[in-house]
Formats: C-alpha cells, structure tokens, sequence
C-alpha cells in the first residue's frame, strides 16, 4: 500500500485547519496571509490527490492483469439487474482501501462506524476538486484582495471545499448526508457574503435573499433524501458502502429491496431512490428545484466557481452515480433520463435570453447537469462521470474567466454588479485582456463540444449511449447541444468582438446601493493579475486536453478501464452529428450576433427584435420565479398567517390562561397552607399550650382544695344522672 494511501484522509483534513486556524487564530486580523494559508494548504491536499490517483491506476491495473482478480469477483455479482439501465452497465469494484472506526452503536449486532474509502470514482473525484478548488482559492486571492472581509471568505472556502472531499470518502451514506449538509450551511454562507448589499429596486434579489432561497431549496430535496436514508436503513439495516455482507449493495439485498412492493404499488428499491435522487435534483438544481443556482450568482464570483464546479452541484450527480446499484434494480431510472433530459434542454433555451455573463453559465450549469443526470438515467455511468469531472474543469474556467471580466469591467463602469455583469455594456475586451481571452475561448469551445476539446469527448459519449438507449433522450440532448453552441457565442460575440461599450453602460432599471463614499474614474478595461491568469491557464489546458483520458477509440479508454468497468462503443455517426451540431450553434450564433449592439448600448438583442414575446418568456425564465411567488409563495404567506393567528389567538392564550390558572392555584395553595396548615397548627399547639398550664393550675398540694374539686365533681355527676339517666 503507498503513502498516498494510507494517508488520504489528509485530504480533507487540510482545508478544515484552514478553516480552523483562520476562524480562530488571531491570523484572521492578515488578510493576505489568511489567504495564502488557505491556498497553501489545498494546494498540499492536491499533491495528496493526485499522488493518491496515480496509486489507484496502478492498483487497478493489478486487478486487471489478475493477481487480485479473484478478490474482485465477489463485488462484480453485486449488479443482480444490470439490464434495467440501457447503457454499458455498472458493476460495484472493491475499494482499494477502506479505514472505518466504531462510530456509535445503531441498535443491532452491526455499530455504526465512520472512516473513508478510497476506490477509482473515488479518486478521479479527489482529483477534480483538490485541483479545481486550488485554481479558485488562487484566483481569489487576487479577487478578493480590497474586500474587508477577505479571511472569512477564505475560511468558508476551506470548510465548503473540506465538506466536498469528506462527502467524496465517506465510507457510509450517513457520513455522506452529514458532509452534504455542512457543504449546504457553506452555501448559504458563501452566496449571502455580501449580506449588506442591496438594491434600490425592492423586485430584485438580494445576496442575503438569494442565500436563503437556496438554503429553503435545496433543503427540500435534502429532506427526501433523509427520508430515503432511513427507508433504506430500515430495510436493509445499515448505510456502509460496499457489495460484501452488512454492506447496501449486498446482492441478497438488492434483490429483496427489487421484489418488495409497497403500498403504493412500487418496489421498495424504487421509492428509495427516488427519495435519494430528491437530493440530487436539489443539490444539483434539476428541474423543478432549479430556481436557487441563477441566484447563487449573487455571491462572488469565485463562489461560483466553486458551486458550479468542484463543489455543491457535482455533489448531486455524485450521490446518484454512488448509489447507482439501487437505481439499477428500480424502475426510478426512466424519471432520472426524464428529467436530466428536460432540465438540459429547458436550461439552455433559458440561457438565450440572460444578459448578465454570470446568470448565462449558470443556466449553462443547469443544462450540463442535466446531460449528466440524463446519461446515468440511460444507464451511461462511465459517460456521466466523463463528462462530471471535464465539465469541472472548464467550467470552474469560464466562471473565473467571467470573474476576470467583471474585474477589469470595474474599472471603467465601478462596482455596481448589475453594470459590470451585463454583457451589452462589453465588446471588444479582447483587446484589453488578451489572456483572458484566449483562456475563456478554450472554455467556450470545450462547453460548446468544438471538436477536439475536453467537452466534445465527454458530451459525445452521453449522446452516443442515448443514441442506442433512447432516441428521444438524444433528440432532446441534442438540441440543447445546437443551444449550448448558439448561447456560448453570443456571449463570446457581445463579450469579446466589436466595439467597447462600457465607457457609456446602459442604464439599469435598477441600482447599486454602496455603503461607501468612492467615485470611479472611468478607465479602459485592463487584464487582471497574474494571481487570477495562472489559474485561467492551469484550467484552460484541462479544458484542451482533460478528453483524452477517456477517448471511444480502442486502446484509449482509459478513464473506463480506471473506473474498471464497460467503455463505451465508437459511433462515427453520433460523432459527425455532435461535431456537426456544435460548429453549426456557433456558425449560427456568428451570423445572428456578429453586429450585435454595434450601434449603440441601448440597441435591443437581435432575437429580441425577431423574437419579441419568445424572447421576453426566455429572459423572464419561463416565469417560474413568478409561478412559484404565485402558488408556493402564496401558500407559504397564507400559511405563515393563519400560523401567526393561532400562535397568537390560540397558543398564545392558551399560555396566558395556564398562567393565570397557575396563579390563581398558587394563591388558593398558598392561603391554605398558611391558614390552614400554618396558622391551624400553630392554634392547635397554642390551645394545647394553654389547656396545660390552667390544668396544670389545679394542682396546688391543698387537701381541701381536692376535696372541694370531688365533692364539684360528684354534683355535676348527680345533675347529669338526675337529667340524663333519670
């Protein structure tokens, strides 16, 4: 076993003492050396990583040649119902190491226990965090360098990407789900950074706002998915990742999970995972919980990146392809491919009609995921993952790349987001940030699928795998491919090409209120610094080559064969069609928008002068924002009322009428303890008291004395028996 190893759970380890040495040291009081801690020590969880990676290769290319083939052969039966998925297949690989300690005791002979383990998937997404979230904290560095609060930032970073890495190890779901709600808690923390912002429109969204609508949001899938954690616990007995006995994938297991029917009609196994795909189409903003991730873009930038990227979403897609042997022997698959299928193809068409650069790749996000959730629902779990960890990598690129612009746009237009985020107030800035450029090109053409790059190779296999699995998953993929090329160039065109327009923005219906007195100078654009450009080019080179681990042809499909499981045929004609699909997105977006805004700032979109009333549907997003404030905000105001009346009406005077009743109770208790049992007992002793001393007066020692008391005494005797007897 190598060092590597056996020390991974130094992975996450480091990012949580950066958060622990930033949060409670006074080294909080340096910004600049809160932040290179905090990038000093991903980049030491990275060499971990990778070093860790390189073992697992070589550990799988053992398992390959045989010598550990037989060991392995126990969890390839883990796969009872592999024909339920139409792709290649999936079959559990034993980890290659697993370190568990006895956690608490969970009621039966088998304790809970808490560790990690390590297999490919494992490792592959080690990789893609530790070395997208090192390119983000670099990049913040230079981002982030005038904000006051510059080391909170930094210690939410580290704890957000410590949570990802710890959810990627755990070795039992609910040490998964305990991870995937500190990743949560960062969320809300990161995108409401700048809680003190605000605008003077009272319509649009605030960064504190947007942090609770995502925090609500995805609270609701979480919930299901909790639900469904403990479904499964009931039935199965424990959460431990694995095939072998006491583990969830057990064959045995899979099989009575598959042939249970509940109540209502479906498997146990089914009802289980959709409760645990609930959590992915929170976490990874699937439709129709998809409304938080645009307005996550409140945060800053580099936030982005780290929700859209390494972190949060890919959390999403993770935990169904972790839990893939249950959807295996469900029925739950068809809803999988359905709804990744829609959401990638509803996302797209909504990213045509956004003006701010940001919201743009966040519908990008949207409908990326949407190709991942779709490919696992066909069966296509290697092309899902391909296509998970590219996607990272160039799209951490483009949202740093848009970070970059908007930090050179500031320089001219100030700080008012709204301003510096709206694509028709660019044009032209290649000229001023030619490394940008460059960078953000390579971005746009791997998340356009151009021939060559990363996403090409990644987003060709999920379209090939729908091709033999379902053609109307491919038909609708395939559109939003033709979309993803369209949108992408018309951000590039407006962004890049023609003339500058920022030195006269276009009015915003509304404003940025700053809390400071400063007054911008207007400037060019300028490129950012070298701290924010090394990372663009570290991920532009991932976004060119990252494909070539996992290419169709025969001898090249090296991600499948790290993974240890089926690759995935070469389709020469699914591949001319994506090929095809994507040159012609951008030729179209090209002929559209390459005079675009030429004229002046205040020129309306060209699809908008085509398009009117589509156009408007498309940039007001289909309305679902309004739709949801309609019904569920409706509902959640009407039920906050009537809750706030019977809080007041009814338990509020129910309280107040206990409380009187109480004291009146305690007044009644307190005269008769201290008439009764107080002063009655006090009266009984002085009475005693006083009947002794007269009795006691009776004896004086006279004879005569007690000789007239008898001679008393024998009269009152004769009266009564004269009276009474008589």
């Amino acid at each position: 076993m190598g060092w590597f190893l056996e020390n991974a759970w130094l992975i996450p380890l480091l990012p949580l003492i950066g958060f622990a040495v930033i949060t409670l040291t006074p080294i909080q009081r340096n910004k600049n050396a809160s932040a290179w801690l905090a990038t000093l020590l991903m980049v030491g969880a990275t060499i971990i990583a990778v070093g860790t990676a390189v073992e697992v290769a070589g550990g799988v290319k053992i398992a390959m040649d045989g010598t550990v083939a037989a060991h392995a052969e126990e969890s390839h039966a883990a796969e009872p119902a592999a024909e339920k998925g139409a792709g290649h297949g999936f079959e559990w690989r034993d980890p290659n190491i697993v370190r568990t300690i006895r956690w608490a005791p969970a009621g039966g002979d088998v304790p809970f226990t808490m560790g990690y383990i390590i297999d490919p998937a494992v490792a592959a997404m080690l990789m893609m965090v530790t070395v997208t979230a090192t390119c983000i904290h670099l990049f913040s560095v230079g981002y982030m360098a005038h904000d006051p609060r510059q080391a909170r930032f930094f210690s939410f970073i580290s704890l957000f990407t410590a949570a990802m890495l710890a959810m990627v190890m755990a070795s039992n779901l609910l040490l998964f789900f305990m991870a995937w709600e500190i990743m949560g808690l960062c969320s809300y923390l990161l995108i409401g950074f700048w809680y003190d912002k605000n605008y003077a429109d009272p319509n649009q969204i605030t960064p504190r706002q947007a942090a609770i609508k995502a925090f609500i949001t995805t609270r609701i899938g979480d919930v299901l998915f909790m639900i469904g954690l403990a479904w499964l616990w009931t039935e199965a007995g424990t959460l431990e990742l694995g095939a072998g006995p006491g583990q969830v994938f057990n064959p045995e297991l899979l099989e009575r999970l598959a042939t249970t029917t509940t109540g209502i009609g479906i498997s146990a196994a089914t009802g289980i995972a959709l409760l645990i795909f609930s959590g992915t189409i929170g976490k990874s903003a699937q439709f129709p919980l998809h409304v938080w991730l645009p307005d996550a873009m409140e945060g800053p930038t580099p936030v982005s990146a780290l929700i859209h990227a390494a972190t949060m979403v890919s959390a999403g897609v993770f935990l169904t392809a972790r839990t893939f042997p249950i959807f295996q022997v469900s029925d739950a698959l068809p809803v999988v491919a359905t709804i990744g299928a829609f959401t990638a193809l509803f996302a797209a068409l909504i990213a045509v009609g956004q003006f701010d650069i940001k919201r743009i790749l966040a519908y990008s996000t949207l409908s990326q995921l949407g190709f991942m959730v779709a490919a696992l629902g066909i069966g296509g779990w290697v092309a899902a993952m391909f296509h998970l960890l590219t996607h990272a990598f160039f799209k951490a690129l483009l949202f740093l790349g848009s970070g970059s612009v908007i930090h050179g746009m500031e320089a001219t237009v100030g700080h008012d987001s709204n301003t510096a985020q709206d694509i028709r107030n660019m044009g032209g800035l290649r000229r001023f940030m030619p490394v940008t450029f460059l960078a953000y090109m390579a971005g746009f053409l791997a998340l356009a699928g151009f021939p060559g790059f990363a996403g090409f190779w990644s987003k060709d296999e999920i379209l090939a795998d729908a091709f033999r699995a379902n053609t109307l998953v491919w038909v609708v993929l395939s559109l939003a491919s033709l979309l993803t090329a369209f949108y992408m160039t018309r951000q590039i065109m407006v962004v890049f090409f023609g003339s500058f327009r920022g030195h006269h923005p276009r009015q915003q219906p509304y404003a940025f209120v700053s809390h400071d007195d400063h007054h911008y100078e207007a400037h060019d654009p300028h490129e950012s610094p070298w701290t924010m450009t090394t990372p663009l080019v570290i991920l532009a080179l991932f976004a060119v080559f990252a494909g070539v681990v996992n290419l169709p042809f025969d001898g090249f499909h090296h991600l499948a064969d790290f993974f240890g499981q089926e690759a995935g045929k070469l389709n020469l004609l699914v591949m001319g069609i994506s090929g095809a699909i994507a040159i012609g997105g951008i030729l179209l977006g090209w002929l559209v928008y390459r005079n675009a805004f030429a004229s002046s700032a205040e020129e309306a979109d060209p699809l908008e002068r085509m398009m009117p009333g589509v156009f408007t549907v498309l940039n007001r997003k289909f309305y679902f924002d309004e739709l949801y404030a309609a019904t569920v905000g409706v509902a959640a105001a009407v039920l906050a009322r009537v809750w706030t009346w019977l809080d007041e009406q009814v338990i509020d005077r129910v309280v107040v009428e206990t409380g009187r009743l109480t004291r009146f109770l305690g007044q009644v208790n307190f005269i008769v303890d201290d008439a009764l049992l107080n002063d009655g007992a006090d009266l009984m002793a002085t009475g005693t008291q006083v009947a002794g001393d007269r009795t006691r007066r009776t004896s004086t020692g006279k004879v005569q004395d007690y000789v007239a008391l008898a001679f008393a005494g024998a009269v009152v005797l004769g009266v009564l028996y004269l009276y009474l007897v008589r």
